[in-house]
């Protein structure tokens, strides 16, 4: 039996093709719609109606998303130093996640107030280089559309991780720029300054290797610094740098800020999570995946490309 093409199915590619379509492709990319189209056709009366109303409703959506999209456009992340700089701050969080719900899919999400911050312990943040922001406690599947997830089949299929996942908490995140390793440096790092190192980069103070010195000499004196500040301080988790990368990149993108690209250098990063008895996991090198890549390494080991980030858990 020798099938036969409609004519409203020919008409329609000509009229694709005229007004500047790219016909077939076109057509295919949205088959689903032309064949309900086809079928309302079938039924005769009620057609137009029900076009119109199609019509109508995605246009609606598409003024719905240009609205929230024009008006992240003037967004930026407020100052902690004004007076009302609480509730701008859980303002301006409330919008990006709203936007995300609306523009990207992720669960609608109402945040909680910001922890309270004296004039001191925001002049503390603000000399670091720590950002407050709000992390939802999301699995991975309610993640944005445009987010890039931890790719952790890639390296670590069957490894024995510690699962450290989002716990829906406010936290001060280390925004400073993550260098290529070649740079030797991050840039303005008054944090190792105040704690008497000159880099992220090789730093064991004994023959532990560096991912041990890390937790253990280290993250005590980072959290010295931080202490004022009365929330718990942490090397950041796999899914801490994962999220905020993205968050990072993302409100980069819609609005009036400019964030650390996190995944875009060949320099990686210690993370809290252990892998067996002495490993720890890495994460952020560009040539492997950049915020998906996520690997382990001997905590023992010493090289010059593996850095750090903290964060203070509230």
């Amino acid at each position: 039996m020798q099938f036969s093409i409609p004519s409203w199915v020919k008409e329609l590619v000509s009229q694709v093709n005229r007004t500047g379509g790219e016909g077939m492709p076109t057509i295919v990319k949205y088959f689903d719609l032309f064949n309900h189209a086809g079928v309302l056709g079938a039924r005769g009366e009620g057609f137009l109606l029900e076009l119109t109303e199609i019509v109508e409703r995605e246009e609606a959506e598409l003024s719905r998303r240009q609205s929230h999209s024009d008006h992240l456009k003037s967004l930026k992340y407020p100052s902690l130093t004004g007076k009302d700089w609480k509730a701008q701050l859980h303002t301006w969080m409330q919008t990006i996640f709203d936007a995300l719900h609306e523009m990207e899919g992720s669960p609608k999400t109402e945040l909680p107030e910001p922890p309270d911050f004296n004039r001191a312990q925001r002049r503390l943040m603000a000399k670091f280089k720590l950002g407050l922001f709000f992390v939802p406690a999301w699995k991975e599947k309610d993640y944005p559309k445009s987010f890039v997830k931890p790719d952790w089949k890639r390296y670590l299929s069957g490894a024995d991780v510690t699962p450290l996942p989002l716990l829906g908490r406010w936290i001060a995140f280390e925004v400073i720029q993550k260098p290529n390793y070649q740079d030797g440096v991050y840039p303005d790092d008054r944090l190792m300054v105040t704690i008497g190192l000159k880099t992220r980069f090789s730093h064991p103070h004994s023959e532990k290797g560096e991912g041990d010195d890390l937790v253990a000499d280290i993250l005590p004196k980072v959290s010295g610094v931080f202490k004022p500040l009365g929330g718990n301080s942490r090397i950041q988790s796999v899914k801490a740098f994962n999220f905020m990368g993205n968050l990072f990149n993302w409100v980069t993108q819609h609005t009036a800020d400019s964030f650390p690209d996190l995944g875009s250098t060949n320099a990686v990063e210690w993370c809290e999570n252990r892998c067996g008895s002495q490993g720890a996991l890495i994460v952020g090198h560009t040539g492997d995946g950049g915020l998906a890549y996520v690997n382990d390494y001997w905590s023992g080991n010493r090289l010059v490309n593996i850095a750090f980030r903290f964060l203070v858990q509230f």
